[in-house]
Protein backbone atom coordinates (compact mmCIF):
# COMPACT_ATOMS: atom_id res chain seq x y z
CA UNK A 1 0.00 0.00 0.00
CA UNK A 2 1.27 3.27 -0.76
CA UNK A 3 1.46 6.32 1.64
CA UNK A 4 -1.91 7.38 1.03
CA UNK A 5 -3.26 5.15 3.21
CA UNK A 6 -1.38 5.82 6.50
CA UNK A 7 -3.37 7.14 9.52
CA UNK A 8 -6.49 9.32 9.56
CA UNK A 9 -6.29 8.89 5.68
CA UNK A 10 -9.41 8.78 4.08
CA UNK A 11 -9.46 5.36 2.74
CA UNK A 12 -8.66 3.87 6.60
CA UNK A 13 -11.48 2.00 7.51
CA UNK A 14 -13.45 3.33 10.61
CA UNK A 15 -13.73 1.27 14.28
CA UNK A 16 -17.12 -0.05 12.41
CA UNK A 17 -16.44 0.09 8.60
CA UNK A 18 -19.57 0.16 6.64
CA UNK A 19 -20.31 -1.46 2.97
CA UNK A 20 -19.31 1.87 1.30
CA UNK A 21 -15.84 2.02 3.81
CA UNK A 22 -14.61 -1.42 2.37
CA UNK A 23 -16.04 -0.44 -0.95
CA UNK A 24 -13.40 2.69 -1.01
CA UNK A 25 -10.42 0.52 0.46
CA UNK A 26 -10.67 -2.02 -2.05
CA UNK A 27 -11.15 0.19 -4.92
CA UNK A 28 -8.08 2.11 -3.70
CA UNK A 29 -5.95 -1.39 -2.95
CA UNK A 30 -6.65 -1.92 -6.88
CA UNK A 31 -5.64 1.48 -7.76
CA UNK A 32 -2.66 1.03 -5.66
CA UNK A 33 -1.94 -2.01 -7.47
CA UNK A 34 -2.04 -0.99 -11.04
CA UNK A 35 1.21 -0.26 -12.64
CA UNK A 36 1.28 2.31 -15.82
CA UNK A 37 4.22 4.82 -15.77
CA UNK A 38 7.12 4.75 -13.67
CA UNK A 39 9.99 6.84 -13.77
CA UNK A 40 13.58 4.63 -13.65
CA UNK A 41 17.48 5.10 -14.09
CA UNK A 42 19.78 2.96 -16.17
CA UNK A 43 22.14 0.84 -13.90
CA UNK A 44 23.61 -1.19 -17.31
CA UNK A 45 22.60 -1.25 -21.12
CA UNK A 46 23.27 -4.59 -23.48
CA UNK A 47 23.42 -3.21 -26.66
CA UNK A 48 23.65 -6.38 -28.23
CA UNK A 49 19.82 -7.85 -26.79
CA UNK A 50 19.18 -3.86 -26.58
CA UNK A 51 17.52 -4.31 -22.68
CA UNK A 52 18.65 -2.86 -19.83
CA UNK A 53 18.99 -3.21 -16.02
CA UNK A 54 17.00 -0.48 -14.57
CA UNK A 55 16.26 0.58 -11.12
CA UNK A 56 12.83 2.31 -10.33
CA UNK A 57 12.59 5.90 -9.07
CA UNK A 58 9.60 5.55 -6.62
CA UNK A 59 10.28 3.54 -3.73
CA UNK A 60 7.78 1.16 -2.42
CA UNK A 61 5.69 2.50 0.80
CA UNK A 62 4.01 -0.35 2.57
CA UNK A 63 1.96 -0.67 5.45
CA UNK A 64 3.03 -3.08 8.14
CA UNK A 65 0.30 -4.49 9.89
CA UNK A 66 2.33 -7.94 11.14
CA UNK A 67 6.16 -7.05 10.35
CA UNK A 68 7.03 -10.84 10.49
CA UNK A 69 4.70 -11.71 7.97
CA UNK A 70 7.66 -9.90 5.82
CA UNK A 71 10.72 -11.15 4.03
CA UNK A 72 13.70 -10.58 6.19
CA UNK A 73 15.25 -7.50 5.87
CA UNK A 74 12.31 -5.97 3.75
CA UNK A 75 11.67 -3.44 6.64
CA UNK A 76 13.15 -1.62 9.77
CA UNK A 77 14.38 -3.63 12.98
CA UNK A 78 12.03 -3.29 15.72
CA UNK A 79 9.52 -1.60 13.64
CA UNK A 80 5.77 -1.13 15.75
CA UNK A 81 3.03 -2.98 13.69
CA UNK A 82 0.71 -0.71 12.05
CA UNK A 83 3.39 1.48 11.23
CA UNK A 84 4.68 2.24 7.33
CA UNK A 85 8.06 1.62 5.93
CA UNK A 86 9.98 2.47 2.77
CA UNK A 87 11.08 -0.87 0.90
CA UNK A 88 14.36 -0.63 -0.93
CA UNK A 89 14.18 0.41 -4.29
CA UNK A 90 13.20 -2.05 -7.21
CA UNK A 91 15.56 -3.29 -9.46
CA UNK A 92 14.18 -5.08 -13.24
CA UNK A 93 16.65 -7.06 -15.77
CA UNK A 94 16.25 -7.46 -19.27
CA UNK A 95 14.05 -4.69 -19.92
CA UNK A 96 13.51 -3.73 -23.58
CA UNK A 97 14.65 0.00 -24.49
CA UNK A 98 12.34 1.55 -26.84
CA UNK A 99 14.38 3.23 -29.86
CA UNK A 100 12.87 5.23 -32.56
CA UNK A 101 12.96 2.78 -35.09
CA UNK A 102 11.22 0.76 -38.32
CA UNK A 103 12.40 -1.99 -40.40
CA UNK A 104 14.67 0.08 -42.44
CA UNK A 105 15.52 3.05 -40.22
CA UNK A 106 16.12 3.97 -36.35
CA UNK A 107 17.96 6.15 -34.13
CA UNK A 108 19.84 5.33 -31.13
CA UNK A 109 22.17 7.12 -28.89
CA UNK A 110 24.35 6.19 -25.84
CA UNK A 111 22.72 4.95 -22.68
CA UNK A 112 25.03 5.40 -19.76
CA UNK A 113 24.03 4.40 -16.02
CA UNK A 114 22.44 6.80 -14.77
CA UNK A 115 20.77 7.82 -17.76
CA UNK A 116 16.84 8.50 -16.78
CA UNK A 117 13.74 7.64 -18.76
CA UNK A 118 10.26 6.23 -18.47
CA UNK A 119 9.10 2.44 -18.02
CA UNK A 120 5.61 1.80 -19.97
CA UNK A 121 4.05 -1.47 -18.42
CA UNK A 122 1.51 -3.41 -20.65
CA UNK A 123 -1.08 -4.49 -19.56
CA UNK A 124 -0.65 -7.75 -20.58
CA UNK A 125 2.67 -10.55 -20.43
CA UNK A 126 5.07 -9.87 -23.00
CA UNK A 127 7.27 -12.56 -23.03
CA UNK A 128 5.26 -14.94 -25.53
CA UNK A 129 4.96 -11.92 -27.88
CA UNK A 130 9.22 -11.23 -27.62
CA UNK A 131 9.78 -14.72 -28.33
CA UNK A 132 7.09 -14.69 -31.59
CA UNK A 133 6.75 -11.69 -32.56
CA UNK A 134 3.24 -12.11 -33.77
CA UNK A 135 -0.29 -11.93 -32.67
CA UNK A 136 -0.22 -14.36 -30.00
CA UNK A 137 -1.82 -15.41 -26.58
CA UNK A 138 -0.19 -13.49 -23.63
CA UNK A 139 -0.07 -17.58 -22.12
CA UNK A 140 0.68 -16.03 -18.51
CA UNK A 141 -2.08 -14.54 -16.55
CA UNK A 142 0.44 -11.37 -14.95
CA UNK A 143 -1.57 -8.00 -15.64
CA UNK A 144 0.73 -4.21 -15.00
CA UNK A 145 3.47 -6.33 -14.10
CA UNK A 146 6.97 -4.58 -13.85
CA UNK A 147 8.30 -7.51 -15.26
CA UNK A 148 6.72 -6.79 -18.38
CA UNK A 149 7.83 -3.21 -18.92
CA UNK A 150 9.87 -1.56 -21.46
CA UNK A 151 12.19 1.50 -21.09
CA UNK A 152 11.62 4.93 -23.11
CA UNK A 153 14.87 6.98 -22.91
CA UNK A 154 14.79 10.83 -21.72
CA UNK A 155 11.82 11.64 -18.70
CA UNK A 156 14.19 13.37 -17.00
CA UNK A 157 13.78 15.38 -13.00
CA UNK A 158 14.29 19.22 -12.96
CA UNK A 159 18.07 18.73 -11.79
CA UNK A 160 18.71 17.22 -15.37
CA UNK A 161 17.47 19.42 -18.21
CA UNK A 162 18.99 19.24 -21.59
CA UNK A 163 21.92 21.80 -21.73
CA UNK A 164 21.57 24.30 -23.65
CA UNK A 165 18.03 24.73 -23.36
CA UNK A 166 16.12 23.16 -26.15
CA UNK A 167 16.04 25.13 -29.41
CA UNK A 168 13.50 26.23 -30.86
CA UNK A 169 13.97 27.12 -34.28
CA UNK A 170 16.33 24.00 -35.40
CA UNK A 171 16.22 20.28 -35.32
CA UNK A 172 19.44 19.22 -32.96
CA UNK A 173 20.84 16.63 -33.08
CA UNK A 174 23.53 16.25 -30.28
CA UNK A 175 26.14 13.48 -28.46
CA UNK A 176 30.13 12.98 -28.53
CA UNK A 177 30.00 11.28 -31.37
CA UNK A 178 27.32 11.78 -34.37
CA UNK A 179 27.20 9.15 -36.97
CA UNK A 180 25.25 9.55 -40.29
CA UNK A 181 24.65 5.80 -41.34
CA UNK A 182 25.10 2.56 -39.63
CA UNK A 183 28.49 2.04 -40.96
CA UNK A 184 29.66 5.28 -41.04
CA UNK A 185 33.84 5.04 -42.02
CA UNK A 186 34.43 7.93 -42.96
CA UNK A 187 37.40 9.63 -40.57
CA UNK A 188 36.63 13.34 -39.28
CA UNK A 189 39.56 14.98 -40.93
CA UNK A 190 38.22 13.55 -44.21
CA UNK A 191 34.86 15.55 -43.35
CA UNK A 192 36.41 18.58 -41.63
CA UNK A 193 38.62 18.69 -45.10
CA UNK A 194 35.26 18.23 -47.16
CA UNK A 195 34.18 21.36 -45.80
CA UNK A 196 36.59 23.59 -45.64
CA UNK A 197 36.93 22.90 -49.31
CA UNK A 198 33.98 24.22 -49.89
CA UNK A 199 34.40 27.02 -47.67
CA UNK A 200 37.77 27.75 -49.94
CA UNK A 201 35.62 27.67 -53.29
CA UNK A 202 33.00 29.73 -52.05
CA UNK A 203 35.80 32.57 -50.56
CA UNK A 204 37.55 32.20 -54.23
CA UNK A 205 33.85 32.88 -56.36
CA UNK A 206 33.19 35.59 -54.06
CA UNK A 207 37.07 36.97 -54.01
CA UNK A 208 37.07 40.86 -55.82
CA UNK A 209 39.73 41.25 -58.77
CA UNK A 210 40.62 44.41 -60.01
CA UNK A 211 42.25 44.45 -63.85
CA UNK A 212 46.19 45.18 -64.17
CA UNK A 213 47.18 45.16 -59.99
CA UNK A 214 48.43 41.74 -60.92
CA UNK A 215 45.99 40.07 -58.36
CA UNK A 216 46.96 41.63 -55.56
CA UNK A 217 43.74 43.17 -54.54
CA UNK A 218 42.16 39.38 -55.37
CA UNK A 219 44.67 37.95 -52.58
CA UNK A 220 43.51 40.66 -50.21
CA UNK A 221 40.19 39.60 -51.08
CA UNK A 222 40.75 35.64 -50.60
CA UNK A 223 42.63 36.01 -47.36
CA UNK A 224 39.89 38.15 -45.84
CA UNK A 225 37.30 36.36 -46.24
CA UNK A 226 39.61 32.54 -45.34
CA UNK A 227 40.48 34.63 -42.26
CA UNK A 228 36.68 35.52 -41.89
CA UNK A 229 35.87 31.23 -41.81
CA UNK A 230 34.79 30.54 -38.31
CA UNK A 231 35.13 26.64 -37.09
CA UNK A 232 31.26 26.10 -37.19
CA UNK A 233 31.75 26.91 -40.79
CA UNK A 234 33.97 24.29 -41.48
CA UNK A 235 32.08 21.41 -39.93
CA UNK A 236 31.87 19.68 -36.31
CA UNK A 237 34.57 17.19 -35.34
CA UNK A 238 31.44 14.95 -33.91
CA UNK A 239 29.91 13.88 -37.16
CA UNK A 240 31.08 10.53 -39.26
CA UNK A 241 29.21 10.09 -42.49
CA UNK A 242 28.75 6.97 -44.83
Amino acid sequence: MSRENRAGDPFDLPPEPELGDLLRAVARHVQLAIRTHVPAAIMAYDPATQTATVVLQMLTVVRVADPLRLPPGAIPMGLPPNMTATLPPTILMRVPVVWPRTTLGYVTFPLLPGDTGELHVSDRSLEMWRLSGAPTDPGLAFTHALKDSVFHPGLHPDTMPITPPTDLTATVIEGPMVKLGALATAATSVAKAEMFLLALVQAVTAAVTVPNDGGASFKTTLLAALGAITPAQIGSLKVKVE
